[in-house]
Parts: C-alpha cells; structure tokens; sequence
C-alpha cells in the first residue's frame, strides 16, 4: 500500500484545531476565511461514486475530512450567528444597531418590511437613496456592495447602476426625507467623464460623422457639436445613441479608437455611447470584441465600419479576393452583395418575367434589397416560401452567410402580406436537402441564381 505523506495524515487533526481556534477567535477575519473553502459535496459524491478505485487509506482520510470540515462550516454559521445577536435577517457587515436603526426608518416609512427586505412595488431608486444614506452615515467605502448581497441584487438590476430620475421623482424625494441629515448631492454625479484622445482634426471628423449617419449607425439627430463631445470633456455633453448592436459598438471603438485609447477604451466607450437607449456594459464590449478577435473576423466582421474607421484613421484599403472578404456582419437588414447594378438588374428582370416577384415592383425597389440608403420596402415573393428559401440560399448565402434569413424576413414579404418565417425556411431548406434536390428543385431559380454569382465571380 502507497505511503501517505503526513501533510495528508494530519487532515482530520489539523480541521479539529482549527474548530477548537474559531471557538477562542475573538475576530472573524478567520470565519470567513473558512466560509469562502466552499463546500465538500462533489468531492464527497465522487469519493463514493468510486469507492473501489481509490485506495482505502486515502478513502478513509477523506471521508473523515468531509465530515470534519462540514462540522466545521457548521461551527462557522452558528459562530457568524452569535456574532450578529439580534441581527440575524442583516448580513453580517450590516449586522449591528446602527444599520438596523437606520433600516428601521425605511420599514417605518412603508418601503421596507419587518425583515428588511424591500416590497414588490419598492422601486429600485428606493433602495439606491437608502443604501446611500446608510453608507453616508455609516462611512461605508463603497456604497452599494452590502446592499446588494442584502437585497440579492443580480447584474440586471444593480442598485448602482440605477439612474437619478427625471421626471415622477416623488417616490426618490419621499425616500430622501427619510434621512434629512444626509447629503445626496454627490449620489446624482459619480460617475467621472472619459472621452477619447484622438489626433483627427474637425474635417476628419465630419467625414465620419456623416457616415455614421448615413448608414445609420448612430442616432439621426447627432449633431457635429454633441459628437465632438465625446472627443473633448469641456464639450461633453452627453452619450451618443449607438443605433446598431452592442458587439458592433466594441468592433467600432476597437477599430477607430484603440491606437490611442486602448488602456481605458472600454470604460471610455460606456461613457461615450448608448446601445438603443442603454448604457452598455464594458464586460460585454471587451467579452464582444474577444469574441470577434478570437475567431479572426477583425478584418471583416462590419466590412462598411471598417471602411469607416480605416478612413479615419487614414489607413489605405486592401484589395482582398472576393472569397476571403466575405463579411461576418453587414450592420445591415438588407442584403450585403458585390455585384454590379447590371448584374443586379438581370435578376431582377429574371425574377419578374418568371413571375417569381410582384410585376408592379420597380427596379429601384428590388435595388434596395441590396443598399440600406435605398430601400423604399419590401419585395412581394409570388411564389411558395420554399422557392424564396431556395433562391436565398443559393444566391444570396454567398455574401451573407451569417444572417441570411434575417434579412429574408425583412426584405421580403408573401402574397398575403406576412413576412416570411425564419425557421419554416430554414425547415425547407433542410428538406431540399435531404431530398438530395438542391441543383434540381427548381431549375429556373437554379439559373438565376448561378448566373448572378457568375457575374459577381467575373467582376
């Protein structure tokens, strides 16, 4: 039998010092220590599940360690319990008469029950003005961590990312009076500006202004004055409505700013921008930005932002082969595609003769398909919604392979005016391919679409 080492022998002796200091610990550094070991569950599930493969000797020294250590965390609750006396419902920062006096007002005034726990109907600047009260009083060095843990506020709905409102402020005013000797001055501005420094002049960035605008990546009423802002803290005056998703945000700012910025880009970026409406979060803008990065798509994952960016920045563009410039997300709705408007033309002219599309639809109106700037609405598919899956995917999974059907949904509508479904076509498309009928299923559409690649393949 394998010799244990005497580390190992002396678990269960060592666990029931340890019990024997916690009872003598006038401090409860040591508690917590202990508390944050974690629990033995899965070890003890394994050490049973394979009870026949581990030697019996060190079988028997874990088993007796769980069962100690279990003792021990149980020795560590009742400790912690002891500790907070009355003050069993606060946890144990908060566990004290100060903060329960404090508390009390709350639960007096109708915002918080007897155990301390806020209403269904207690809204969240509530507890964000009581937090803040209680940690002015209380000298807290951060003013909503325990507060959170109390409340078991998640990431959704953090008392410190709640907003100061504007408007039906009555509830946040009574909330105040609560506690007249605090001074919530400081609680509405904590958050400290950050712009970006950048090496532009104001012809630079106008350029990018307007292109922002016009592909329609931030909010139509940005003025020259407010985006300069984010450039310049006197000027500063507020966030920029990004209009486009959360991740295309972190590969702009990435792409336009980093060179300069890359310490603070992502705290800079919460500050500068919102995400429809919502400030984003700067785990999400670095995770987004990783992700990109990780699967080599920097290059082209928003090829219309890059281009963007690059302008900016005054980096010349590169010539890439039409099958490695494929783009991972156009920022668009419409169609992303290369082809010529003669190409395009052709299709179109094919698709109406064969009855494929509404005759009435115009020329410009199937274009805009294709260009954001022009689309005028969506184009009437004559025929079956399987047909309109097997065009997309021949013709337009090329260039779009990402989000193919997205834009189906909004680029195209059925005769009875409803969009199309995403996973009915996807569900057809599957069946054309179990069939093993993909080059046959329908051989007009087949040529249409061949010769429409063949012409983007010829540019």
């Amino acid at each position: 039998m394998e010799t244990l080492s005497p580390e190992l022998l002396d678990i269960a002796t060592w666990v029931r010092d340890i019990q024997q200091y916690i009872e003598n610990d006038s401090s409860p550094v040591l508690t917590r220590l202990i508390m944050n070991i974690g629990f033995t569950d899965m070890l003890n599930d394994y050490i049973h599940e394979h009870k026949i493969e581990i030697d019996p000797t060190y079988f028997t020294v874990l088993k007796n360690y769980i069962a100690n250590m279990k003792s021990l965390l149980a020795l560590c609750d009742r400790y912690r319990d002891e500790r907070k006396g009355q003050y069993t419902n606060l946890i144990e920062p908060l566990a004290n008469k100060q903060v329960a006096d404090l508390l009390q007002r709350s639960v007096d005034a109708g915002i918080l029950d007897s155990d301390y726990q806020p209403f269904p109907k207690t809204q969240l600047i509530e507890l964000k003005v009581i937090a803040y009260a209680i940690s002015y009083i209380c000298k807290f060095k951060h003013p909503y961590n325990h507060f959170e843990k109390l409340w078991k506020r998640t990431d959704n709905n953090r008392i410190g990312a709640c907003r100061i409102p504007k408007y039906r402020i009555q509830k946040y005013d009574y909330a105040k009076s609560i506690y007249p000797e605090v001074d919530f001055s400081e609680m509405k501005s904590t958050k400290k500006v950050e712009v970006f420094y950048i090496e532009q002049n104001d012809e630079d960035r106008r350029i990018m202004l307007d292109a922002l605008l016009k592909h329609g990546y931030i909010s139509l009423d940005t003025t020259f004055k407010k985006f300069n802002g984010i450039f310049d803290k006197e000027q500063f005056s507020g966030p920029i409505d990004w209009k486009k998703g959360q991740r295309q945000l972190a590969y702009f700012l990435f792409q336009a700013f980093a060179r300069f910025n890359e310490k603070n880009l992502w705290i800079k970026g919460e500050c500068c921008f919102l995400v429809n409406g919502k400030t984003p979060h700067v785990a999400c803008l670095s995770s987004g930005y990783s992700f990109i990065k990780r699967h080599n798509w920097t290059d082209r994952f928003d090829l219309k932002l890059k281009e963007i960016c690059d302008r900016f920045n005054h980096i010349e563009p590169i010539s890439v082969p039409f099958k490695n410039s494929l783009p991972i997300h156009t920022s668009k709705c419409v169609f992303h595609s290369t082809a010529s408007p003669e190409a395009i033309s052709t299709m179109y002219d094919a698709l109406v003769s064969e009855g494929y599309i509404d005759p009435q639809t115009s020329f410009e109106a199937y274009k805009g398909i294709f260009v954001e700037t022009e689309f005028k609405g969506p184009v009437v598919w004559m025929k079956s919604q399987i047909r309109l899956s097997y065009l997309v995917h021949l013709a337009f999974k090329p260039e779009n392979p990402f989000d193919m059907w997205v834009k189906c949904v909004y680029c195209f509508r059925l005769p009875s005016g409803k969009a199309p479904s995403r996973e009915s076509m996807d569900s057809n498309l599957r069946t054309i391919k179990k069939r093993n009928t993909l080059d046959n299923f329908d051989i007009k559409l087949k040529t249409i679409a061949d010769n429409y690649l063949a012409a983007i393949q010829k540019k």
